[in-house]
């Protein structure tokens, strides 16, 4: 009973401890910590069906406002399926949910303030009805989906294919990336309790499919990373910050005691980014401190400005006015809460400002004055802009809640927005907080009078407090320029109002001048001067007055004066600064302590007013030269220039613009330069942040697919060496052009991440094993540790043979370090890795979630105001279309409204502070042609820059004004205030980024309630209704097709006459064409024509009055039409070598070719003719004319052109024109001989036009004419020369020139090779009989091609004889170095030419020289080569030629510089010199060379680029497949794309590495914490067993005394006893495992070596054995009939029926079940348990016993686990068991008496 009682005990505990084990760490295991800013996701796969239940909960915590919660999206749509996503997001702190299927985009928003870092739970369901239901903390919101609203999303959902749902926590993974409409923030924070709705309606566990950069648990980095000395650790989960408020310490971690102060001038205010997104956030809770020090001067001015307008405008303010602080707050319903001191606080005394808003609680503390608040009304929340002002802010004027406008003038400290010290910020540079208007003082200086600055000579201050008597105005000034109005005055003298009155600076002295008008025609104009040097920088005290007669001038105590006995009456406002026309004549400097007439100016009310034109505050930043100073800073290189007449900077104008060329002309992107027209493939520079602090960098632009690719290049060679034997641990770092890792990873991203880049790794004996030997990481330091789907990977196998890893990455690109371990080496360990460029890609039309069509031009979208810039692109179709409107707000007017006001200009209205301007830009493109076209303003003060593609404008405002603020809502599309003849925009917007925000559209409209609005570009050439590639121009509501070639017609261009065309093979053949009327002669004209020849005539046409017209070309790129005007022959000839280019540093021989006509390009010809002008047009871009008329003859003339020469003659008739017979006959494609010598068109001609109708040609060329063919085959356009041979088009067949290719044969295809040792040679000698002709001795023809893997080596040479040593002549090809040398010596010495490699990399490289005379070209691979011209021209002549030699060198031959030269180790092919190949003769029947060791070969294929095998081929060439020659690195060429100019860059190396000594982990508490509860919970449960145990042992007493009375039974009761344990039982086990049958006995067996039991005593020896034949086991017999198996010592016998059984434990209480490895023996009747009765139920039956039979899983015949029933054999030790052991067998069967007995 003890075994009972023990293993019913243990289940139950072991039950217990794993359930206590998971309550106690069930938060630890089912919460994950979001801990990477930049890449932390956690990927579920519920299983959801588009058209089923979906929904999940969990509860989350964060500190960031903008986050990804959850996305669900489903992975394998088909194309053309309907687009579904749904996901739940943190968006300005509140929680969102949006639901998008096809079109339908639906959104729910609940809460506020949800970034407090607190526990939130979130829950949502969707049914398949379309009802939607979110919750957050217990509150709920649901709406029923329009996208279900009509029944058809249930079906349309049902009929979806895609099954492979997936959900992403807490951001993207790399497989939602491409589903998401766009890029979400990723969570920082903590998610828990995850759990997704089943189809039956449960909610429940999922595993996770995946994580990334998450941890267990909710870890608190304060636990771990605690670096505050002083304050409260913050913990944002992917690092620390400290909050120091309240402590008296600053600095990073609160180390340094005090507070730092901060002085502000008026001109200076702090920026502080609430949220860096850009985005508006809702906040209910925050906490707000500002220490201040005003002085008695100064009584006004902002501290603290917030504010906000969507969804309702809301702010919060703290300002001084009158010397009291005002702290006002509202909340967008019922009244603004106004909080005002009691007192003024401007008594230069330090005071503080606490404010703390709790949900409906806000608290204001002034100093002691403490008011709390209540908030009452449907709305608490603040929803505010990104940006917070402190101290000020930029435009002030007009902005909600503010009363006081003026920046603050005075001392701030401890200034804190919840954790973040602003001052210590400002100290430390932090991304978020900005000091603005100079540079910034940490302490608090005494500050003074506070001085007005006059930035230029148009900025003034208006007086008007006087107007006649007596005048006093007192100010002090300084400057640095000599020259300059400083006060101005209109008077009347005895009331004639001609007078004025200035003060200005000559030359560094005042001058009082007063011009007393004119009377009776005498000036009476006056002038004194006083003072010298004023413009020495230093402040000089002004006092001007007029009184007593006089007008007198007082300067630093000195007075000068002008008497006067007029009346005085003054006509205008005193002016400061300039005259009243604000000429640039002013003054440039600052003046301070302003008095007029008694009364003192404030500065801070006068900025602000209408008294000041472009007046600051800035604290007089006043130099000498403000270049010299700095005051003025160019950017971007610009230069700047100090003069009289200004300051400005001189731009590089190709690059940069502005008045401090701050603003850049690239654009951001490929796609940009796309959009914008730029349609042309090649290099470019791209600016990522346009105007920002990052230059300009260099990419490559690929537009000649559907898809806009962009190249970058990086300093990473190809085959670098990364493993060999011996070789170091590796650190790579790579650099990419002009780019810093950030900036990549702002690219990429910008990108959505549609980003790739080549990985080819070639291995010998060498596994990469990503993530453990090779660690592969991105810019922002993300690892990638697996290859993505559908990589070729062999290299894991460790082979010994070359094996390559290929394909493209596309995770955390772009690769920017490796680490390389080198490990698991042999003597030939090798691998070579090339990483092609990043390439990224983007698509030529605009992505769907940001793009918007507008269908009427009521319609537009609402977005808030613009601050810094705004681009996107739209498209049109109508001139007066308004794209988009700034509208002016309330109390500020500033406003900018943009249309398309022609079709080639764009205007830009401004009204900016009061004045209105309008900007044209006139554009090189049609801005109503349909396609897309770019927007960008760009502001960035003075200057607002304005671009529309590429062509721009800038618009300046004075020094000092600001451009802004704009208070109204934007306008996208149209506006609600229409100008008069314009209309809202009829077409589409995509691609919106605002304030440097990517603007998603969808978050701005609502399709249900605008329905003239819809997402996606949708157009009426979407269908793609023109044909045969005609361009389809929208126009929303129709759409125009505009053909791509004349001779297409049809409203859709669907008629297509470029397919009638005709080929002509021969140059004699035409056809005849018999107009019924001369239009011929007289019509508009239009062909395409190929062809390869240099001149042809194209066709010919005249009537029986001699009147033409002619179409030839000459010269391969001349065009000629002639016809006659009258008796007069008329040219209109086009040249296309004429045709200008951009690139005037462009090869000139390029450019022509370029130009050529006859390249076999179809060729359009347009001739235009009127009655007055004939147009020749050649590809609708050369263009020339003729002013001469049509004028037909109508006599016939037997000289009709008086002897001007004709090119085409056709035969005439010496008759009168009365006997002449009408024609007109059209000859096309030549003409016959008789009429002309030009040579007829070999080509083709298409789509012949005449006028508007088509003449048919095919059915002139019916007849079997020979040459003449229906059809124009390119027969060279698919590559039908085989590498890279030269195709010559023959328009019936081709031709093909191999000359340097190496290969052979009409195809080029043949291959005649051999292979080379260095002791190999072939020699061709050459006859005395020879062709030595003047002719064939001046030239030279040498081509071959080789492959090798050696450095050095002669190729080839052709030598004289040697009958005449002093003049010998000799021409040799060498490999030196890697490098391929060609040496000319024709008796004067050695002309040594020298192309570099190295070109021993293993492929086919081809070499040519030619020679003609004294010219050589010498070229290695068709790279141009080289031109030589020997240095001496007069021996031209290779005479007295012995012997062509390849691969070696002959013996004992040293000279013709061949001393010390060895053989050549590969393969040559194709050799080739003057017409004879003695490849081909050797391995012919005809051999007349002479050979060593030469064996026929195929040598190795042309290289080709990396990334046209990178699909299927190796990438990287034909490997040997032999083992690596060594341990050096290989030649590598560059991996990259061609990009525009050279960039001299040091390729990447490896820097040795060393791994560091393993570190102990420091363990999170959070794991000690729930460790230790553990524990605690495992010793209370080991109480428990050990208490079961004891109690177990008690009640074993009780049965031993039981089996003791058994003992004085007597024996007739015991053997009623044994009968009963005759009965059937359990299966029964003996001390060493055997089972018992159910018989009544059994017949034991000996063993080969009989040893008594171990344990057994030796007075109860075993039962004499009784010998039986063991039998092998029998499968196939297992299912039918008992069966024997031999089990050691006994023999047992196993019913079938019973085989599956299951095991039934023995548990001996006695030993410990971690030391058994042995089955423990019975030793005294102690040990017997008590029988059981003889009703034991049926099932308890010995089970089948152990069979070897060997396992069909196990690898290498070992056998199968046996099930524990089973009976381990002695003989054979247990696999499982150690040290031979066998293992317990456990069995809880009852043994009777006489078992015990054995």
């Amino acid at each position: 009973m003890a075994y009972t009682c023990l293993s019913t005990a243990l289940p139950t505990a072991g039950i217990s401890l794993l359930f206590l084990t998971f309550v106690t760490f069930l938060c630890h295991v089912n919460c994950v910590t979001f801990s990477d800013p930049d890449n932390a996701y956690s990927q579920y796969l519920p299983n959801w069906t588009p058209d089923g239940r979906q929904g999940a909960s969990f509860r989350f915590k964060s500190v960031r406002s903008d986050a990804l919660l959850l996305l669900h999206h489903f992975n394998n749509r088909s194309s053309g399926e309907a687009v579904y996503n749904f996901w739940i997001e943190l968006k300005g702190a509140k929680l969102q949910a949006t639901h998008v299927f096809e079109t339908f985009v639906e959104t729910v928003t609940i809460g506020s303030s949800l970034d407090n870092d607190q526990w939130h739970s979130v829950d949502y369901s969707k049914d398949s009805a379309g009802s939607l239901t979110l919750r957050l903390n217990g509150k709920e919101q649901e709406i029923k989906l329009k996208s279900h609203k009509y029944g058809l999303a249930r079906e349309k959902l049902s009929a979806l294919t895609y099954t492979d749902s997936v959900v992403t926590l807490g951001g993207l993974a790399p497989s939602s990336s491409e589903m998401a409409p766009r890029e979400f923030s990723r969570l920082l924070g903590c998610m828990e309790k995850i759990k997704f709705l089943s189809q039956n309606g449960v909610l429940q566990d999922i595993p996770v499919d995946s994580t990334v950069g998450t941890t267990d648990g909710c870890n608190n980095k304060c636990f771990t990373e605690n670096h505050c000395q002083q304050g409260q650790c913050i913990n944002q989960y992917y690092r620390t910050v400290c909050d120091c408020f309240d402590t008296g310490y600053e600095g990073q971690y609160c180390q340094q005691k005090g507070n730092m102060e901060l002085t502000f001038h008026g001109q200076n205010y702090i920026q502080y980014q609430f949220n860096k997104l850009g985005q508006t956030v809702s906040r209910d809770k925050f906490r707000i401190n500002l220490q201040f020090k005003v002085g008695e001067e100064h009584q006004a001015g902002v501290l603290f400005y917030a504010t906000g307008s969507v969804p309702v405008e809301t702010y919060l303010a703290v300002y001084m006015d009158n010397g009291r602080i005002t702290v006002k707050m509202h909340t967008g319903s019922g009244d603004p809460m106004v909080t005002t001191s009691d007192t003024a606080l401007n008594d230069d005394s330090w005071h503080k400002i606490f404010i703390r808003l709790d949900g409906r609680f806000l608290l204001v503390v002034i100093d002691d004055q403490s008011n709390s608040n209540q908030i009452s009304g449907d709305m608490h929340q603040l929803h505010l802009d990104p940006d917070v002002y402190i101290g000020g802010g930029p435009a002030l004027k007009g902005k909600p809640g503010l009363p006081v406008t003026y920046n603050y003038i005075g001392c701030l400290k401890e200034a804190y927005v919840d954790y973040d010290n602003l001052i210590g910020g400002v100290k430390m540079n932090s991304s978020m907080i900005t000091f603005n208007g100079g540079t910034p003082i940490f302490e608090c200086v005494e500050l003074g009078h506070t001085p007005l600055t006059f930035p230029n000579k148009r900025s003034q201050l208006i007086l008007n407090e006087w107007t006649t008597g007596e005048l006093n105005l007192k100010f002090t000034f300084r400057t640095s320029f000599p020259d300059g109005i400083l006060v101005h005055a209109l008077i009347s003298i005895d009331d004639t109002p001609d007078g004025f009155l200035n003060v200005h600076m000559v030359n560094g002295s005042l001058e009082l001048q007063v011009d007393l008008g004119t009377n009776g025609g005498t000036n009476r104009q006056k002038a004194v001067n006083v003072g010298t040097s004023l413009h020495n920088t230093a402040w000089h005290d002004v006092h001007l007055a007029i009184r007593s007669g006089n007008i007198l001038l007082t300067v630093d105590g000195r007075m000068v004066g002008i008497p006067h006995k007029h009346s005085m009456v003054s006509r205008s406002a005193i002016y400061l600064g300039s005259d009243v026309s604000g000429a640039n004549t002013g003054f440039e400097g600052c003046m301070r302590q302003i008095h007029i007439q008694g009364n003192t100016l404030s500065p801070l009310k006068v900025i602000n007013s209408d008294m000041a034109n472009g007046v600051t505050i800035d604290g007089c930043q006043i130099a000498l030269n403000p270049c010299a100073s700095g005051e003025l800073e160019c950017e971007n290189g610009g230069a700047c220039t100090h003069e009289t007449n200004g300051t400005k900077c001189t731009c590089n104008a190709k690059e940069y613009t502005g008045s401090r060329c701050q603003f850049p002309l690239f654009k951001k992107s490929c796609a940009d330069y796309y959009r914008a027209g730029d349609r042309e493939s090649g290099p470019k520079r791209i600016d990522v942040d346009g105007s920002g602090p990052v230059p300009a960098a260099h990419v490559m632009c690929d537009f000649s697919t559907g898809r806009l690719k962009t190249t970058i290049e990086h300093n990473f060679k190809a085959k670098t060496l990364l493993r060999s034997y011996g070789g170091p641990h590796l650190d790579f770092k790579l650099q990419y052009r002009d780019m810093t890792p950030e900036l990549l990873a702002a690219f990429v991203k910008h990108s959505s991440g549609n980003c790739r880049q080549l990985f080819s790794y070639w291995c010998y004996e060498s596994p990469i094993r990503l993530g453990k030997f090779t660690r592969v990481y991105g810019p922002t330091d993300n690892e990638i540790s697996e290859y993505p789907d559908r990589f070729k990977t062999q290299c894991n196998g460790n082979r010994q043979t070359w094996q390559q890893d290929i394909g493209y990455m596309t995770r955390n690109l772009p690769i920017t370090r490796m680490r390389v371990l080198n490990k698991k080496q042999t003597e030939f360990t090798r691998a070579t890795l090339t990483l092609g460029p990043l390439e990224c890609f983007e698509s030529a039309a605009a992505s769907k979630p940001n793009t918007v069509t507008f269908f009427t031009p009521e319609s537009y979208l609402t977005l808030t105001p613009l601050k810094k810039s705004l681009s996107f692109i739209f498209r049109a179709s109508a001139v007066g279309n308004v794209v988009f409107h700034q509208m002016r707000g309330d109390k500020i007017p500033n406003s900018i409204l943009g249309y398309i006001a022609e079709e080639n200009l764009f205007t830009f209205e401004t009204n900016l502070n009061g004045k209105t301007d309008e900007v044209s830009v006139a554009t090189t493109r049609s801005m109503i042609d349909g396609e897309w076209h770019t927007i960008t303003i760009d502001i960035n003060e003075p200057d607002i820059l304005f671009i529309v593609d590429n062509d721009s404008e800038i618009l300046s405002v004075p020094i000092g004004q600001s451009i802004g603020p704009f208070r109204g809502r934007l306008r996208l599309g149209g506006t609600p205030e229409v100008p008069a003849g314009k209309e809202g925009l009829m077409g589409c917007i995509s691609a919106v980024t605002k304030d440097s925000v990517d603007i998603f559209l969808y978050d701005f409209y609502n399709e249900f309630k605008q329905d003239a609005i819809q997402p996606g570009c949708k157009s009426k050439c979407a269908k793609n209704p023109c044909k045969n590639g005609a361009q389809c121009v929208d126009k929303w509501t129709s759409y125009e097709c505009v053909c791509a070639h004349p001779a297409q017609k049809g409203k859709n261009c669907e008629i297509d006459n470029t397919k009638d065309m005709v080929s002509f093979s021969e140059p004699t053949v035409h056809l005849e064409y018999t107009p019924s009327s001369t239009e011929f002669l007289t019509s508009n004209l239009h062909l395409s024509f190929r062809t390869y020849q240099s001149d042809a005539l194209i066709f010919y046409a005249n009537d029986h009055l001699h009147n033409f017209v002619q179409l030839e070309l000459m010269d391969s790129a001349v065009l000629i039409f002639k016809y006659n005007s009258g008796r007069q022959i008329v040219e209109v000839m086009v040249d296309s070598r004429d045709v200008s280019t951009d690139d005037s540093e462009s090869n000139s021989t390029d450019t022509m070719e370029a130009m050529l006509l006859n390249d076999g390009a179809w060729v359009d010809v347009s001739i235009e003719r009127d009655a007055e002008i004939t147009v020749l047009k050649v590809n609708g871009e050369m263009m020339q004319e003729a002013g001469e008329p049509v004028n037909l003859l109508t006599q016939y003339h037997d000289d009709p052109f008086n002897g001007a020469e004709e090119t085409v003659m056709p035969p005439r008739v010496f008759v009168s024109s009365d006997k002449v017979d009408n024609y007109t006959l059209a000859l096309i494609g030549g003409a016959p001989d008789l009429m002309t010598s030009l040579p007829g068109l070999q080509g083709c001609i298409r789509g012949f036009m005449i006028g508007d109708e088509h003449l048919p040609l095919k059915p002139l060329a019916t007849r079997k004419m020979q040459g003449v063919s229906t059809q124009c085959t390119d027969n060279c356009a698919q590559g039908a020369c085989q590498n890279n041979g030269e195709c010559t088009e023959l328009w019936s067949s081709f031709r093909c020139n191999c000359t340097s290719t190496s290969y052979s044969g009409r195809l080029c295809s043949k291959d005649v090779g051999a292979n080379f040792q260095s002791a190999s040679l072939l020699v061709y000698p050459f006859t005395l009989y020879e062709d030595e002709s003047d002719k064939s001795t001046e030239m030279d023809s040498l081509t071959f091609g080789f492959s090798t893997e050696t450095d050095s080596g002669v190729l080839a040479y052709i030598r004289s004889d040697d009958e005449q040593q002093d003049m010998d002549k000799s021409i040799v090809v060498k490999l030196m170095d890697g490098n391929v040398e060609a040496s000319v010596d024709f008796g004067n010495g050695p002309t040594t030419i020298s192309i570099e490699g190295p070109f021993n990399d293993g492929y086919r490289h081809v070499v040519a020289f030619k020679r003609f005379g004294n010219r050589i070209l010498f070229d290695v691979d068709n790279q141009d080569g080289n031109f030589t011209t020997l240095t001496d021209a007069s021996p031209v002549q290779f005479t007295r030629r012995a012997a062509l030699v390849a691969g070696g060198v002959e013996y004992n031959v040293t000279r013709f510089g061949l001393d010390g030269a060895g053989g050549f180790q590969g393969c040559i092919a194709g050799l080739d010199y003057n017409g004879i190949k003695p490849l081909e003769l050797l391995f012919g029947a005809y051999a007349p060379s002479d050979s060593i060791g030469v064996s026929k070969a195929q040598c190795a294929m042309l290289k080709m680029d990396e990334s046209e095998s990178s699909d299927g081929d190796n990438g990287d060439g034909d490997m040997t497949s032999g083992k690596p020659a060594g341990s050096g690195s290989s030649h590598s060429r560059s991996s990259q794309s061609g990009i525009s100019s050279e960039w001299n860059v040091k390729p990447a190396e490896g820097v040795e590495y060393v791994e560091p000594k393993k570190q102990k982990t420091k363990i999170d508490p959070e794991i000690i914490k729930y460790s230790i509860i553990a524990a605690c919970a495992l010793v209370i449960l080991l109480l428990l067993v050990l208490i079961i145990r004891m109690a177990c042992k008690l009640k074993q007493n009780d049965k031993e005394e039981e089996a003791a009375t058994m003992e004085e039974m007597t024996p007739l009761r015991r053997k009623d006893l044994e009968q009963i344990d005759a009965a059937p039982t359990r299966n029964r086990t003996l001390a060493e495992g055997v089972p018992v049958s159910n018989s009544n006995s059994y017949t034991p067996v000996p063993r080969e070596d009989p040893q008594p039991l171990p344990s057994q005593p030796p007075s109860q020896p075993p039962p004499s054995p009784q010998p039986q034949q063991q039998q092998p086991p029998q499968p196939q017999q297992v299912q039918s009939e008992p069966q024997v198996v031999a089990t050691g010592q006994f023999t047992v016998e196993a019913s079938p029926e019973l085989k599956d059984e299951p095991p039934i434990p023995m548990i001996d209480d006695d030993v410990d079940d971690d030391e058994i490895t042995e089955a423990t023996p019975l030793t005294s009747n102690e040990d017997i348990p008590p029988p059981v009765p003889t009703s034991a139920p049926p099932h308890l039956t010995p089970p089948q016993p152990k069979k070897d039979i060997p396992s069909e899983d196990a690898p290498n015949g070992h056998e199968k686990d046996v099930p524990s029933e089973s009976v381990p054999s002695e003989s054979a030790p247990s696999e499982s068991a150690p040290n031979g052991h066998k293992p317990l067998v456990k069995n809880d069967s009852i043994l009777s008496e006489s078992e015990t007995a054995v």
